[in-house]
């Protein structure tokens, strides 16, 4: 525990949601860590966030992917390892004194009210004088957008379309930390100088004139053609095998992004307009988010929002999700055929 000659430091604790700038602003945070600490704020660890935050939070059974890959679903290990790494928390703090903690992982987000958060908030209780919560939220459709481009990725089956629902998560996080919980929107036109990085440090760490871009695009973006190629290609080539990691599907994603970025006329990825309205439309927490924090996404119509079932039904094709360029596309699969990829000989004449 924090040693009791000493004051206890404020926690920030950043808890995404996911697809919101989360690894971008856990970067800069990471590299900067020598400055902030001279500024008293310490961001603890040698990785860029701190996934270890979870795993007392039913591990076994709602563990995020890549920690399960790692230490499997064994719920005493995870809980070992959880008191390791609390106990190298604070020592650091020890050493080195500060005024505020900043601790992030997106994974947190949906999962405080899972079995075990008793532990997680005893272990912040002892060893922090207060906990500010701080959360950003992306607008429906463009959060689907951005999740299903991710998915694609290691799997052909989509997130299925449904009305954004983070009412109740923010409720949770309310009952914890009453008056705590601060809720920003990722929107370039709501972010301080539309940058996630300077909005949080603006906001929560009352740190201005620094942050900016950081410079890189840490989570490499696939545009919608190539999207729909990878898609495709696991259909036919990896039916079945989603969510698992394997080499012949990773030499793919890679080669396929590569001439992605060498094809002109790419468009940031975007859902149908039919599809994006729909979604924004059918979420009324957007209400509730509106009224009880303020938060708020331009160009959204607000007065078309209703409880109601999805028009556009389910779909689960990225050519039926997202605005293709066919000419891109077509581009696309003719530089992939002269890098001599195989895989696109599987489904080559079929779109379906």
């Amino acid at each position: 525990m924090t040693s009791p000659s000493k004051p206890k430091p404020k926690l920030v604790l950043h808890v995404g949601m996911p697809k919101t700038g989360s690894t971008a602003l856990q970067s800069w945070l990471a590299a900067s860590r020598s400055s902030l600490r001279a500024q008293g704020v310490l961001y603890p660890g040698k990785g860029t966030s701190h996934g270890f935050l979870v795993l007392p939070l039913d591990f076994a059974n709602h563990g995020p992917r890549l920690l399960i890959d790692r230490i499997g679903r064994v719920q005493a290990e995870a809980d070992r390892l959880f008191e390791t790494e609390w106990q190298a928390l604070e020592a650091e703090i020890a050493a080195t004194a500060p005024e505020t903690v900043v601790l992030s992982t997106e994974y947190l987000f949906v999962r405080l009210g899972l079995k075990g958060r008793e532990t997680l908030l005893a272990r912040l209780g002892e060893t922090f004088s207060e906990v500010q919560v701080v959360a950003y939220l992306r607008q429906p459709s463009k959060h689907y957008a951005s999740f299903a481009l991710q998915r694609v990725r290691h799997s052909a089956i989509l997130p299925p379309l449904a009305p954004m629902r983070v009412r109740e998560t923010l409720e949770t996080w309310e009952a914890a930390f009453p008056g705590r919980v601060s809720v920003r929107a990722y929107d370039r036109d709501a972010l301080v100088q539309g940058d996630v990085v300077t909005d949080f440090l603006t906001t929560q760490l009352a740190l201005s004139g620094q942050g900016g871009e950081t410079g890189a695009r840490v989570n490499e973006s696939m545009g919608a053609e190539a999207a729909h190629l990878m898609q495709q290609v696991q259909r036919v080539r990896f039916a079945g095998q989603d969510n698992v990691v394997l080499r012949a599907r990773n030499r793919y994603r890679k080669r396929l992004l590569t001439a992605d970025k060498r094809v002109p006329g790419a468009q940031r990825p975007k859902l149908l307009p039919e599809v994006a309205a729909d979604l924004d439309e059918s979420s009324t927490d957007l209400l509730w988010l509106r009224d009880r924090y303020g938060v708020i996404f331009a160009g959204l119509a607000y007065e078309r929002i209703a409880e109601r079932p999805l028009n556009v039904g389910s779909l689960e094709r990225i050519a039926d999700l997202f605005e293709l360029d066919e000419a891109r596309l077509h581009l696309l699969e003719t530089r992939m055929q002269r890098l001599h990829v195989p895989l696109l000989s599987w489904f080559r004449g079929g779109r379906g």
